[in-house]
């Protein structure tokens, strides 16, 4: 149906009283002739006309305007049951259409407002559990974090006393690689001395074995020398016992000589220089005995001096033997020491180089350790902030919440029609349709 404007109506009215007067006029004018009198009944009549449909025209649109204004009332007071009729056929129609259109969109507001009040209070329960929860586990990540800190705090510790002791380790196995390289040095100079003593002992030997065949050669004369002093002695046996017959022999002459007197003088004299000549050779036989024995005992002495003397060079020489063999004994040892000390100071150049490998290990993980330590406070921190943070949320979640029971009792104090069951359960979706 068309919609007919307030102001059609009015020049309608308008049209139909002038309309009305004009034949009133015209028609008591023909009755009467009287034109005033036809122009006061025409203004009577109008009046009277204008004032019937006045009073027609501002009923219906009081009615109309009353009704609305009731409906106004009661959605001010809450009540969003009622609905808006749309009667008219003019400009109040879109004023029905509007307040029909704003109860609709109330409605819907208010129950959006519901059912996002209900949600709300519902996502706030379980924002509520998961922050509690989420409270709780910050709480466990906390505890965690500073165990965890402090079990880098002491690995960090415990890191840092292992290095020092690997590289107090390290300076002693130094200083060891230092003291097996000098041992060796003194090692090798030992090896060359003891090479140099078992050359001179060996030198000495030689020369000791040339000494005593030198002696042995030399005293082979002196061994053959108590021979030739017997046959000295023989020797001197036979001039002592020709002495002997000499000196007889000079004795009978001088008898010979006296019994022959004066011509027996010079046979006495020569005589007694025979007698003189024995006595002489007797003496000297006498004395060469002596002489010889006397060589006879110092060769004796001499002989036995030089057996003792042989002993005690093959005494010395097994003892110079002794010497050489124990320089090479003391040389195969030293040697056996020097390769000791060498294998030793190779093992503890590589378990120096190991530790030092080992140190550079426990040094990254000092200093991971200390890393780990660093990133757990930091853990912690942020653990703590975000504690203060979810109470925050907490907070926020309790208001919300509180605006959301704010919201239902703001909806509850208005009554809304019974709607369908799907409208119930879905009013957001319906809304967004």
């Amino acid at each position: 149906m068309g919609k007919t404007s307030i102001r059609i109506k009015l020049i309608t009215y308008f049209l139909i009283l002038l309309l009305v007067i004009i034949v009133v006029i015209e028609t008591v004018k023909r009755i009467t002739g009287d034109f005033y009198l036809a122009q006061g009944l025409s203004v009577a009549l109008a009046m009277g006309i204008g004032t019937i449909f006045g009073i027609i025209f501002s009923r219906s649109l009081t009615l109309r305007l009353n009704k609305l204004s009731n409906a106004a009332r009661e959605i001010s007071d809450g009540n969003l049951t009622r609905d808006i009729e749309v009667i008219s056929e003019d400009e109040i129609r879109d004023l029905e259409e509007i307040f029909s259109l704003m109860v609709k969109h109330l409605r819907t507001l208010l129950l959006d407002m519901k059912s996002v009040s209900i949600k709300i209070h519902e996502t706030n329960s379980n924002l509520t559990k998961l922050a509690k929860k989420l409270l709780e586990s910050s709480n466990d990540i906390d505890v965690t974090a500073k165990s965890i800190a402090k079990s880098s705090e002491d690995q960090t510790e415990i890191v840092r006393n292992t290095t020092i002791k690997l590289e107090s380790g390290i300076k002693a196995m130094d200083e060891l690689v230092n003291q097996s390289s000098h041992t060796i040095s003194k090692v090798d100079e030992a090896i060359k001395k003891t090479q140099k003593g078992e050359t001179n002992a060996r030198e000495t030997l030689s020369h000791l074995e040339t000494v005593l065949k030198e002696m042995g050669e030399y005293s082979q004369p002196i061994i053959k020398l108590p021979d030739k002093v017997e046959k000295i002695k023989v020797v001197t046996n036979v001039m002592e016992a020709i002495a002997q017959k000499t000196d007889l022999l000079s004795l009978n002459a001088s008898i010979e000589a006296t019994r022959a007197g004066e011509s027996g003088k010079g046979f006495a004299i020569v005589a007694e220089e025979i007698r003189n000549m024995a006595e002489n050779s007797k003496q000297s036989s006498q004395a060469i005995t002596r002489l010889v024995e006397d060589i006879l005992t110092d060769n004796k002495f001499l002989k036995e001096f030089l057996v003792k003397n042989q002993r005690d060079l093959d005494k010395g020489r097994e003892i110079i033997r002794g010497i050489v063999q124990t320089f090479g004994d003391m040389l195969y040892g030293v040697k056996e020491i020097f390769s000791e000390i060498k294998s030793m100071e190779e093992s503890t150049i590589r378990q120096a180089k190991e530790l030092r490998s080992f140190s550079d290990k426990f040094k990254e993980l000092a200093s991971f350790a200390s890393q780990n330590y660093k990133s757990t406070q930091k853990t912690t921190i942020v653990t703590r902030n975000q504690k203060v943070e979810v109470k925050k949320i907490v907070s926020a979640i309790r208001l919300l919440d509180r605006l959301s029971e704010k919201m239902i009792e703001t909806q509850q104090l208005f009554t809304l029609p019974e709607l369908p069951k799907e409208s119930k359960e879905n009013p957001l979706e319906e809304n967004q349709i």
